[in-house]
């Protein structure tokens, strides 16, 4: 062998160790020895660890103290208020000669206990309302959150799943082109292949190469995402079966899904109620114009202990009284809330109109979308195999030169893309479904145990 064959060769082996380094790092990332966790083992972490969930949680309970604020509105509020004065007087000059001059020290202690019961306050009784109806939206959104994290967790999961795939796919198609690479430099030595045909090699392996940076990249951010909602790195992920029951969705109607979707979307349940409490609150802003009536009940012990004049007293005195306020005028404040209140409701109206129809369009897109994976998936099963036949032709016709190594170089490629648009389609069928779900309310944990029997280790 000459000195210019081994400096065709000495590239080439490089390449290979290359390759095996990157191949170990793959296998350790997706292959790891320890036991492969699935989709459930991710999902109970994340229901302890997701800040998201965890937030809504919080969100929740804070939102439940609203109705016992409200109802206090209407509760009687009691005071206890005490005083102590230290009073220090002097006669400096008086009409009266029995006390033109003196002056007298003494303390006076004062407490006093009201008691207040409202009797009507329009804008208390409105926020009753308004409170129930918020802590609907509170247990509205506490479910939305807690489907929610089932579809992030499927679609973190199932991505990375993909990611891997994607690796894997170029790693083998990889390993074609490198085999496809050695046999044009081994035949153009023999002076029996042409260089074109090595040069198309060694161009398709720099493509793949670059496939390859980014997506272990995406690998990467897909284990990222699983990490943050389950707080922890996985090490291993069960991966799908090749073999799984597409099913269309039952009813096999669009427009059944699209009313269900309308009627009990959760992001919908939740604005509705928003709309609901914004319309109250237009009532509750108004009623700054309207008068109120209170009861109020005071008792009042003062114990002097001495006058300018001679001793002390103690006095005590009891008063019980309505008190009617008639607002006449507070600069505007009311009028101009009332306005902010009236803004604030046409705004949650109109979101509440937005959120009808990209409920609409999220879910015939999502029926379609588990319908068409179904026919993908049948479709593309029978193209792998095409893809197959035609490759292993071709891999024959180049060796009996008939083809070009371009030819064949493409059917590797189209066969690897038709095995990722495949595992692809897989994985849109799994996760329309699970949205299909979510968008009319009904996802639960059980969908996920339906995924997961279809993981294995």
């Amino acid at each position: 062998m000459n000195t210019s064959d081994k400096r065709k060769i000495k590239p080439l082996n490089q390449w290979v160790r290359g390759c095996l380094s990157i191949g170990a790092l793959w296998l350790s990332v997706v292959a790891s020895p320890v036991q492969a966790e699935d989709l459930l083992d991710l999902y109970r972490s994340a229901l302890e660890s997701d800040p998201r969930l965890g937030s809504a949680t919080y969100d929740h309970a804070a939102g439940a103290e609203v109705l016992p604020q409200a109802w206090a509105g209407y509760r009687p509020v009691v005071t206890l208020d005490y005083d102590y004065i230290d009073t220090s007087q002097d006669v400096l000059s008086s009409d009266n000669a029995a006390f033109a001059q003196g002056g007298a020290s003494f303390p006076t202690h004062t407490w006093t206990l009201s008691v207040t019961q409202p009797i009507f306050r329009w804008a208390n009784y409105k926020r009753i309302g308004q409170a129930k109806e918020e802590l609907l939206q509170a247990d509205a959104e506490l479910i939305q959150a807690e489907q929610d994290l089932i579809l992030r967790v499927s679609e973190a999961y199932l991505g990375a799943l993909s990611a891997a795939d994607e690796l894997r796919f170029l790693d083998a198609e990889r390993n074609a082109v490198a085999k496809q690479l050695e046999l044009a430099r081994g035949r153009e030595l023999a002076s029996i292949g042409r260089a074109v045909d090595r040069y198309d090699a060694e161009a398709r392996m720099a493509s793949v190469d670059a496939d390859y940076a980014v997506a272990e990249v995406a690998l990467r951010d897909a284990y990222e995402a699983l990490y943050e909602m389950a707080g922890r790195d996985p090490q291993a992920l069960a991966t799908l079966q090749d073999d799984i029951d597409l099913q269309s969705p039952q009813p096999a109607d669009d427009q059944y899904w699209i009313e269900a979707a309308m009627r009990n979307n959760p992001a919908l349940v939740v604005q509705r109620h928003v709309v609901n409490v914004s319309r109250t609150e237009i009532s509750r802003q108004n009623a700054g114009h309207y008068p109120t009536l209170d009861a109020v009940l005071r008792k009042n012990n003062r114990d002097t202990g001495g006058t300018l004049f001679g001793g002390g007293s103690e006095v005590e005195t009891e008063e019980l009284m309505l008190r009617l306020s008639v607002p006449l005028y507070a600069g505007g404040a009311v009028s101009s809330k009332t306005r902010e209140a009236q803004a604030r409701y046409q705004s949650s109206e109109q979101e509440l109109t937005r959120l009808l129809r990209e409920s609409r369009r999220q879910s015939r897109d999502a029926y379609w979308g588990v319908m068409n994976a179904v026919k993908r998936t049948q479709a593309l099963n029978k193209a792998v195999a095409a893809q197959q036949a035609t490759l292993d032709l071709r891999r024959a016709a180049y060796k009996s030169r008939l083809e070009t190594a371009i030819s064949v170089l493409d059917a590797e490629r189209d066969l690897y893309s038709a095995k990722r648009d495949l595992a692809r389609a897989k994985y849109d069928y799994l996760l329309n479904s699970l949205r299909l779900k979510a968008l009319v309310g009904v996802l639960t944990q059980d969908d996920l145990n339906l995924v997961n029997d279809w993981l294995q280790s």
